[in-house]
């Protein structure tokens, strides 16, 4: 097991690069985080996996930056794991062929209505309509080919299944595994969970918080993405790590994973957190006068409220992955 102190210097190292959107930064640290938990068997195994990825010398090797010491087994393992961790993401830049045999763009999120498991409550806010009807939810043994995976839930599934089934070839393991990585990640974000819905504004939802514009010149959505980068990987990573501090690798052993639980978190963070009451007032109030909403300002307070649950979803979904990793990967 890695300790804390040893890791927050590496992950210091690691991450010192330019900082992007939580779509990066926020999927290379819950990567690293996982580690933390791991045993070096399990990390070994991994990167063993990871090598058969039918891309890994143009994404991975090709891409390890010069600051990555690639003869330190430790280092190099938590760079490529993050590379791992963001690649569908890189994913969504292919062409051609490529584009098609890799991106799944329905993979990242879920419909809010769509309900499974421990998530019983739709993850859409509805203002001043009714909701849309509950949609249930296959269960996870009948998501047995690539088709069927259709929502970040079933694609968990599916690529758990895959990524766990040694008579699954190298290739097939090796993407699974990337995609196990991300999806753990994403569904920990609150807006890939759900959307808000208006009779006129948003009467199609606004797209997981993409339809709100905020001062940032950006969306709720990215703000919401963003989060973890705010302030540097200095000051971020020890509070990602000091969210999950209390756990050691003995306290994860034999613990089972259930991502509807984790979907019913982001839900209730999405309905009591990040569409806020002033929010939700200024879109009622653009509603009423039937004007286009205005550029939204999140409050000092929002944005310190943000950025400690972006953290701690983020140290979540580390431990997540080596919860899962530890106890039912071969």
């Amino acid at each position: 097991m890695i300790t804390t102190r040893i890791l927050v210097p590496l992950l210091l190292l690691i991450f010192a690069a330019p900082t992007h959107a939580w779509d990066r930064i926020g999927h290379r640290i819950t990567s690293a985080v996982a580690l933390q938990f791991l045993s070096k068997e399990k990390g070994d195994t991994l990167i063993e996996i990871l090598a058969l990825h039918p891309r890994y010398q143009q994404d991975f090797l090709n891409q390890i930056p010069e600051f990555v010491d690639q003869s330190n087994r430790q280092e190099l393992s938590s760079w490529l794991l993050g590379q791992a961790a963001y690649w569908p993401d890189i994913a969504r830049g292919f062409s051609g062929t490529e584009r098609s045999r890799f991106n799944r763009p329905a993979w990242h999120f879920t419909d809010g209505a769509w309900l499974r498991g421990a998530a019983q409550t739709q993850g859409n806010v509805y203002l001043d309509r009714s909701p849309s009807p509950a949609i249930e939810g296959e269960s996870p043994t009948s998501i047995s080919s690539e088709s069927q995976a259709h929502n970040v839930v079933t694609a968990i599934d599916f690529n758990t299944r895959v990524l766990l089934d040694q008579q699954e070839s190298g290739i097939a393991r090796a993407i699974a595994l990337c995609w196990v990585l991300h999806l753990m990640g994403d569904i920990h974000q609150p807006l890939h969970t759900g959307s808000l819905f208006t009779p006129l504004l948003f009467a199609d939802g606004d797209r997981g918080g993409n339809g709100i514009q905020t001062e940032t010149r950006s969306n709720l959505h990215a703000d919401w993405d963003r989060a973890s980068s705010n302030g540097g990987f200095n000051e971020n990573l020890p509070l990602v790590l000091n969210s999950i501090a209390g756990y050691a690798d003995s306290s994860i052993a034999g613990l089972s994973s259930d991502s509807t639980v984790w979907m019913a978190e982001s839900r209730e963070i999405l309905k009591l957190v990040v569409y806020s009451d002033s929010i939700k007032s200024a879109i009622r109030d653009a509603e009423k006068n039937n004007n286009e909403l205005a550029t939204q300002q999140l409050s000092p307070e929002y944005l310190v409220g943000m950025q400690g649950i972006a953290r701690q979803r983020l140290g979540l979904a580390g431990l997540r992955l080596a919860i899962f990793f530890e106890n039912e990967l071969p």
